[in-house]
This record gives C-alpha cells, structure tokens and sequence, in this order.
C-alpha cells in the first residue's frame, strides 16, 4: 500500500510540475520528503530503547531524555553540544518534552539560592527535580545516561559520547 501510494505521489509530482524540472530533480524531491519519518524513527528508537529497558511511558522517556540533554546543552555550550544534536534526530522534540520547573521549588530552587557554590549543583538538581515531576525514580538517570551514550556510540560522530558525558558531569 506504502508503494502505491508513493508512486501515485511521484505521478502527481512529475504531472504536475513545471516544464523546466528535470524528471530526476522530482523523483528527488518526492523521495528526499519521506526521509522525514526515518529521523523520527531514528529518535523514536532512543526513546523506545529507555521506555523498554526502563519500563517508563513515552512521555516520561521523552521528558527525561530531554532533561539530560538541556542539562548537557547549557554545559557544553552551543558549539560543542551541535555535534550531539546532529546525531539526535528530533532532539528538538525531546528538549521541548522537558517538564517547566518552578524556580523556587525543588532541590534547584534550594541550590539557585546558595550562590556560586549552589550553581555548580543546579543543572544536576533540575534533572532530578525534571525526573521527580515525571514521576521517575532519580536512580533511573544513570542507566538513561548509558542508552543515550550507547546511542551515541552507534549512531553518532566521533567522539559524541564523550561530549554528553563532559557535559553532564554534574550529575555523574
């Protein structure tokens, strides 16, 4: 069924299409735009893998696998954590999964009012505070933190895994 319908779609395209497109640049384009679901897929993966093996819903895999990497984000910097986001398709889906924390709440609350010495703490506390408004067990960061690095390790550049862990050595 699939392949029809992404012939019947390829028909359309090249009836469609303007004079001066080349019959290859179409078949490009059509099937170029079902690459989308193969990223998904690719994320929806690192999800399913910390749902299967952490026995956590899809909402509480995505929250905490965002607030992992929001915390390796605001440690690492945009430069150095672009590499990890290139090999996270739809990391952009899992950092928005994040809980909203209140500030003055939590171990975070407590630490961002202990000065410079609370704000060393405070990337590490707000993961644990994220997974605690999830309702996920703070002993679970570890184990999610060995399926995201061995995600990296398979499916990212060189050296990202070791990239996540310097940026999430608050916690560790």
């Amino acid at each position: 069924m699939k392949l029809t319908t992404a012939c019947l779609l390829a028909i359309i395209a090249l009836v469609s299409a303007p004079a001066s497109a080349g019959i290859l640049d179409q078949l490009g384009q059509v099937t170029s735009s079902n690459k989308q679901p193969a990223q998904q897929a690719q994320s929806s993966d690192l999800v399913g893998n910390v749902m299967s093996q952490l026995g956590l819903s899809q909402t509480q895999a995505e929250g905490g696998l965002g607030s992992l990497l929001s915390l390796a984000q605001s440690s690492l910097g945009s430069n150095d954590f672009s590499a990890i986001a290139d090999s996270i398709p739809g990391i952009d889906g899992l950092l928005g999964a994040v809980p909203e924390l209140d500030s003055d709440s939590g171990m975070s609350g407590l630490l961002s009012k202990a000065g410079g010495f609370g704000e060393s703490l405070q990337g590490g506390a707000m993961v644990y505070d994220a997974f605690e408004k999830l309702g996920i067990s703070k002993e679970l960061a570890a184990p999610m933190i060995d399926i995201v690095k061995g995600y990296l390790d398979t499916n990212g550049s060189a050296g990202t895994s070791d990239l996540l862990m310097k940026g999430l050595n608050s916690i560790l």
